[in-house]
């Protein structure tokens, strides 16, 4: 009977008895049946501390469980892009640069090309007076491409023959554009208008 209940033992009980204490410290475990616990009862801490952040999968999180936390960042922020994409995508970012050629014969104003500014960063608008007369410039926004008031961080600009002069828009709206005419009357102006931006 003794040997019946030797048998009878729980193998946990029974490994301990066979000089075998991690296994059976494992098989103790059994109530903690997670990966990570098992790992941590076998002196692998790194690798239980890993599984144990499995709710949070992403590459940035294991980096950052990891100590490597400037790698981690990096991956979260720029949606885990590499460094050479990184600085591909910012040295290659969209731009738009156009001109158009117009002439001023009355000082009344003439409306040039409506550009779309609303996905640009940064934007220029550049009237250059290639003569004979001086002309008048100003900038003009508008919210939907209709309604256009002049721009009111700036007034309207005399240019002489040869000088140029930069507009940069003082209110964030959607469209944009530049107005024209001489400076006098029975003069003309001939001016080149840049348009030019970036995301």
């Amino acid at each position: 009977m003794a040997n019946f209940k030797v048998f009878s033992e729980i193998p946990s009980q029974l490994l301990a008895q066979v000089s075998q204490p991690a296994a059976a410290s494992l098989l103790a475990q059994v109530s903690q049946p997670t990966a990570a616990c098992l790992l941590a009862q076998v002196s692998q801490p790194a690798a239980a501390s890993l599984l144990a952040q499995v709710s949070q999968p992403t590459a940035a999180c294991l980096l950052a469980v990891v100590s490597q936390p400037t790698a981690a960042c990096l991956n979260v922020t720029m949606s885990n892009l590499t460094a050479a994409s990184l600085v591909m995508t910012l040295g290659d970012r969209a731009t738009a640069d156009v001109s158009e050629t117009v002439t001023a014969t009355t000082t009344a104003f003439v409306s040039a090309t409506t550009r779309n500014v609303i996905s640009y960063s940064s934007v220029t608008f550049t009237a250059l007076n290639a003569g004979p007369d001086s002309a008048s410039v100003k900038l003009q926004l508008s919210p939907d491409g209709a309604n256009f008031k002049d721009d009111p961080s700036l007034t309207a600009q005399t240019i002489a023959a040869g000088d140029m002069f930069f507009f940069v828009p003082g209110r964030f709206v959607k469209y944009a554009r530049l107005q024209y005419a001489t400076a006098a009357a029975a003069t003309t102006a001939s001016l080149t208008l840049f348009f030019q931006a970036h995301v």
